[in-house]
C-alpha cells in the first residue's frame, strides 16, 4: 500500500493555481541571486585559470631550462674526457672517470674497431648515426640520442678519424621528478618526435591533444587534455636544443582542473547550498497559503489516475472531519476491495502454472529416463540375440566358433544384468547400516577391487593416520570403485591414475586425478545425470559401462553427508573431490 503525501508541497505543485504562485515567489527569490552568483563564479573561475596557465608556463620552462643546464654539465664532463683523451690516449685519470661517473652510467670510446670501455657500465649497442647526426658531431658539438634500450646517451667527437667519447646519461640524475613539476601537477618530456623520455603519470594519456595543439599553434600556451580519467589543463613549452645538441625536448606540465579550481567549486557548492535553502523557504511559505483548499482535490485527482493506470496499492489517506475526508475513505475502500480481487486471481493463477511447469517436466523426466532406460539395455540385448542366433546356425562340430559366441553372448548378459541392477540401485532406498570404516583399508579394498590393468595404474598417496569414521562401508567402497573406474576409463591407456587421501578440519578429503581429456565447462553440471556420458557421440562413440556410474556415486556420498566436486580444464585431465565426514551421525537420511 503506498500513501498519497499530504504535504502541501506535492499537493499544491500538482495543480496550476500553485504551481504559478510558487514560481511567481521562486523568481523573485533566486533571479537576482542566480544573477549574481553566475557573475561570481564566471570571474573567479577565469582568473584561476589564468593562473594556473601562467604556474604552468613557468614551470614548463623552469623545466627546460633545468634539462638544457644537465645537459650542459654532461657535455662540459665529455668535454674533458676528450682533452684528456687527446692528450694521452693511454689512460684516463680515475679522479675524471668518478667525477663523470656521478652523471653517467657508462662511458666509452667509439672507434672504427669498435668500442673501448673508459668506466661503469659496458657499451650500449646503438642504432647507427644518421647523416645529419655525423655532421652535426663534426662541427665539434655535443650530440644527444634517445634510445629505448639504452635511454639518453650523448657523444662528442674526439678527433678527425672517427673517434668520439660516449656517455649513458643516469637517468635517476637527469630526471629528478622533484626538480622538473611543481607541487600538485605531473610533468612529461617527449622527443621531437613525441617519443616519451619520461614522466610521472601512472599511464601515458593520449598525446592527440597536444600534438594536434603544437601543430596548429605556437606550443607554448595551454591545452584541455584527459589523464587517468580527468579534465586537465597542460602547458606545452619547447626545449629548443637541437642547434646545440641535436635534440629537441617538449616539455609538459599538466595538472587536474578539479584541483586547481577547487575554489571556485566550493563557492559554486555553497551558492547551490543557498539557493536550495532559498528555495524551500519560499516554497513553505507559498505553500501554506494554498494547501488547505488544494490537498484533497489533488489527491483525488492523482489517486485516481494511478488506479486507472494499475496501482491498486494507492491510497489517498485524507483524515479530514468533512466530505473529502468521507470520499478519501470510501475510495481507499474502494481500492483496497480491487486490490485484494487481483491478489486472489494472481494466486491462482501461479498455483496453475506451477501445476503445469511440473507435470509437464514430470512427462519429460520420464520420457527422457525411458529412452535412455531403452537404448542401454537394447545394446546387450542385441549382443545376446545375434550371439544365441549364430550358436542356433553353427555345426556340431564347430567347437571354436560355439565357444566364441558363447562367451559374447554371456558377456552381454553380464551387462545386461549389471545395469539392471545400477537402475535398480538408481532408485533404492536401502537404509544405510552405519558402522565404524577404516577409509584407508576401504580405499585399497576398492583399488583391488578394479581390473589387473587398471589397479596397476592407480598411485596410491594417503596421509599417515587417516581415521576411522561411521559409514556404510559397503556402499562407500562401490563409490570410490566407481569413481576409479571412471577416472580409469576416460584418460589414456597406460596413464597413471592418482588416488590420494588426507583429513582436514573433521573431513576426509579423498581426490581421484585423471590425465585425460578433461571435461568442458557446459558439460561439468551434467555429468552426475544418469545415462550421461558428455564429449562424445552415445550412440557411436560410447565409452564402456552404464552411464550411471558418477550417478549412484554421488547419490551414495551425498546420503552420508559429504559431497563431490569437480576441478577439470579440457585438456589437462580432471580431478573429483569427495568430502565425506569422518562420523556420521546414526540418524543419517537413509
Amino acid at each position: 500500500m503506498s500513501p498519497l503525501p499530504t504535504s502541501g508541497t506535492v499537493s499544491a505543485l500538482s495543480s496550476r493555481i500553485g504551481r504559478r504562485l510558487v514560481t511567481l515567489f521562486a523568481g523573485c527569490a533566486l533571479l537576482p541571486l542566480v544573477v549574481f552568483a553566475w557573475l561570481a563564479v564566471t570571474s573567479a573561475t577565469r582568473q584561476m585559470r589564468e593562473e594556473l596557465r601562467n604556474s604552468l608556463h613557468d614551470a614548463a620552462k623552469t623545466a627546460g631550462m633545468g634539462i638544457a643546464a644537465r645537459a650542459s654539465q654532461v657535455a662540459g664532463d665529455l668535454a674533458l674526457l676528450r682533452e684528456t683523451l687527446r692528450a694521452s690516449a693511454d689512460a684516463v685519470p680515475s679522479a675524471l672517470l668518478q667525477h663523470v661517473s656521478d652523471r653517467c652510467a657508462g662511458v666509452w670510446l667509439e672507434h672504427a674497431a669498435g668500442a673501448t670501455p673508459l668506466g661503469g657500465e659496458r657499451p650500449a649497442v646503438l642504432p647507427p648515426l644518421g647523416a645529419g647526426e655525423l655532421q652535426h658531431l663534426a662541427t665539434g658539438k655535443p650530440l644527444l640520442r634517445s634510445s629505448a634500450s639504452a635511454g639518453l646517451v650523448m657523444a662528442l667527437a674526439v678527433d678527425d678519424h672517427g673517434r668520439r667519447v660516449v656517455a649513458r646519461i643516469r637517468p635517476d640524475w637527469f630526471w629528478d621528478p622533484e626538480e622538473l613539476r611543481v607541487a600538485g601537477s605531473e610533468v612529461a618530456v617527449f622527443d621531437g618526435q613525441w617519443g616519451p623520455l619520461f614522466h610521472t603519470f601512472g599511464i601515458l594519456p593520449d598525446l592527440g591533444p597536444l600534438q594536434r595543439a603544437a601543430v596548429q599553434r605556437q606550443p607554448t600556451g595551454t591545452v584541455g587534455w584527459t589523464a587517468a580519467g580527468e579534465p586537465h589543463l597542460a602547458c606545452l613549452w619547447r626545449a629548443f636544443l637541437r642547434p646545440q645538441y641535436g635534440l629537441e625536448f617538449m616539455v609538459v606540465q599538466s595538472r587536474a582542473e578539479r584541483e586547481a579550481l577547487a575554489g571556485s567549486s566550493g563557492f559554486l557548492w555553497w551558492f547551490v547550498g543557498a539557493a536550495a535553502s532559498t528555495l524551500c523557504l519560499v516554497l513553505l511559505a507559498s505553500l501554506v497559503q494554498i494547501r488547505r483548499t488544494l490537498v484533497p482535490i489533488v489527491s483525488l485527482r492523482e489517486a485516481t489516475r494511478r488506479l486507472a493506470a494499475g496501482d491498486l496499492g494507492v491510497r489517498v489517506a485524507l483524515r479530514d472531519r468533512d466530505e473529502f475526508g468521507a470520499l478519501g475513505c470510501a475510495f481507499d475502500d474502494m481500492a483496497a476491495q480491487l486490490q485484494e480481487n487481483v491478489r486472489r486471481r494472481e494466486q491462482t493463477e501461479r498455483e496453475l502454472i506451477a501445476s503445469r511447469d511440473a507435470a509437464l517436466a514430470a512427462v519429460h523426466a520420464k520420457a527422457e529416463f525411458v529412452t535412455n532406460v531403452s537404448h542401454e539395455l537394447r545394446t546387450p540385448m542385441t549382443e545376446i540375440l545375434s550371439a544365441v542366433e549364430i550358436l542356433s546356425q553353427l555345426h556340431q562340430d564347430d567347437d571354436d566358433a560355439r565357444v566364441e559366441f558363447s562367451v559374447i553372448a554371456l558377456r552381454g548378459a553380464e551387462r545386461l544384468a549389471a545395469l539392471v541392477d545400477d537402475v535398480l540401485e538408481l532408485d533404492s532406498v536401502r537404509p544405510l547400516e552405519l558402522a565404524p570404516l577404516s577409509f584407508e583399508a576401504s580405499l585399497r579394498t576398492a583399488v583391488a577391487a578394479l581390473a589387473p590393468n587398471q589397479a596397476e595404474r592407480v598411485r596410491l598417496d594417503f596421509a599417515v593416520g587417516l581415521p576411522t569414521g561411521e559409514a556404510d562401508g559397503v556402499q562407500v567402497g562401490e563409490a570410490f570403485v566407481r569413481l576409479l573406474d571412471n577416472a580409469c576409463k576416460f584418460s589414456p591407456a597406460g596413464s597413471p591414475v592418482d588416488l590420494r587421501a588426507r583429513c582436514v578440519a573433521g573431513t576426509l578429503v579423498v581426490e581421484i586425478e585423471d590425465h585425460g581429456v578433461g571435461i568442458a565447462v557446459a558439460d561439468q553440471q551434467r555429468i552426475f545425470e544418469p545415462f550421461c556420458q558428455v564429449g562424445r557421440d552415445q550412440l557411436v562413440d560410447k565409452a564402456g559401462g552404464t552411464g550411471l556410474g558418477l550417478s549412484l556415486a554421488k547419490r551414495t556420498i551425498e546420503r552420508h553427508g559429504g559431497r563431490i566436486e569437480l576441478d577439470s580444464q579440457p585438456g589437462r585431465g580432471s580431478t573429483f573431490r569427495v568430502v565425506l565426514p569422518v562420523a556420521v551421525a546414526s540418524a543419517a537420511v537413509s
